[in-house]
């Protein structure tokens, strides 16, 4: 019997082999992993810099537990090549294995701006551990450094490296930062608060170039503003991991095209997280990925499960504060409505974004308490009062969810 394989190590993959080991004991499971470590919480990168990390906390399970489910997971060795006829995979050592059926949850990687200084040392991306091992010796004996991105990780790394005693500059390209998560409020909220830290911000600033010869010097950004650094971190993106699937039948535009199956369009192949556009979409965070990563372990065991869509939501905690965005904040609508709450002595700010009485949306900063409540009524299209959209009382707005 051919094995199972699931291309990847992350939560999808993780989920996938748990979900496909509950109805499947049997059939043999592979897990093939270009890092040479078993699957752990990326999440918490950003945490680990300038520190030591230790990897036993940081596994998402430990060895044993592939042992005891039966999953055989091959380590440090990257999948090259996917032929969809004779349903093999080749690795980059050459050796071709071949499949039942195959799940692609190899991920993402950072997105690398097209500018000048990209490869001087000193510039780096944190998608990995080995990424985080490389950049804390790199910075041990450094003080100054920019980060290019005023997005979640971006905004995690600036911290981290604060606290660790670094100065440090962020840059971020729109009007004003994490604009893709929460509101300017919010947003600006978070910015004073940030430069209470220490961090200086740069917005509506883009990276012309990195400076420098043998180690970086300095960045330079559109309107010729430049800034001393001996380190840079580029926290501008990423891109799925679909050069795997070039060549093949299998279809891919951002990212390998899923049904609510995770079903490519090549029967017996799956695509789950980062690499998986469903409806158009690549989300690119934890939870869906986890919840994709679970559906197709399902379905690679038979089962026809479909996808139980996830409400794309963020949770951050940076700067001294904890932020939970979710679901659509209007941000191209104007007919869309709010209910608001501002204690600007306690630093807590919340809002609601409605369309026809329902609720789409919500950006909850400096308490994020009824997170949990607030994205059930999104994703049951619980139909809000009009009185109490007009009261605008965010308290008589959470009485409606209990």
């Amino acid at each position: 019997m051919n094995p199972v394989i699931i291309i990847g190590n992350g939560i999808a993959a993780v989920s996938a082999a748990e979900a496909f080991r509950e109805h499947d004991k049997n059939t043999p499971l592979i897990i093939i992993s270009g890092e040479p470590y078993y699957a752990y919480y990326r999440l918490r990168l950003s945490d680990l810099l300038g520190g030591t990390p230790d990897l036993d906390k940081l596994y998402i399970h430990k060895p044993e537990w592939y042992r005891n489910l039966n999953i055989d997971v091959w380590l440090g060795h990257k999948a090259s090549k996917i032929d969809t006829q004779k349903q093999s995979v080749t690795l980059d050592n050459g050796k071709t294995v071949n499949f039942s059926k195959l799940l692609l949850a190899n991920g993402s990687s950072a997105f690398i701006p097209p500018v000048p200084g990209t490869d001087i040392p000193g510039v780096f991306s944190i998608r990995s551990l080995d990424d985080v091992n490389n950049f804390n010796e790199f910075i041990k004996d450094k003080t100054q450094g920019v980060v290019i991105g005023g997005g979640l990780l971006g905004l995690e790394v600036a911290w981290s490296l604060a606290n660790k005693g670094k100065n440090v500059y962020v840059v971020e390209g729109s009007s004003y930062i994490l604009s893709k998560q929460v509101d300017q409020t919010a947003s600006e909220l978070l910015m004073t608060l940030g430069k209470k830290a220490g961090i200086n911000f740069v917005t509506q600033g883009r990276l012309s170039q990195i400076m420098g010869d043998r180690a970086v010097t300095s960045v330079q950004l559109n309107d010729n503003q430049t800034i001393s650094t001996e380190f840079v971190v580029l926290s501008t993106g990423v891109r799925s991991n679909i050069d795997i699937v070039k060549n093949t039948s299998i279809q891919s535009t951002r990212g390998v095209q899923v049904n609510e199956y995770m079903q490519t369009s090549v029967e017996n192949i799956f695509a789950a997280g980062d690499i998986a556009e469903y409806k158009g979409q690549v989300y690119g965070i934890w939870p869906v990925a986890r919840e994709q990563g679970k559906t197709a372990g399902f379905n690679l065991a038979g089962k026809q499960i479909p996808y139980n869509e996830v409400i794309p939501s963020n949770y951050l905690k940076v700067f001294g504060v904890e932020i939970y965005s979710v679901g659509d904040l209007c941000k191209d609508d104007s007919s869309c409505s709010t209910i608001k709450k501002f204690d600007k002595e306690d630093n807590i700010y919340s809002v609601v974004f409605l369309r026809n009485n329902i609720p789409v949306g919500a950006v909850l900063f400096g308490d994020t308490k009824p997170a949990m409540k607030i994205s059930k009524a999104i994703k049951s299209g619980i139909q809000i009062p009009d009185e109490i959209i007009q009261k605008n009382s965010f308290e008589e707005f959470l009485k409606v969810l209990s």
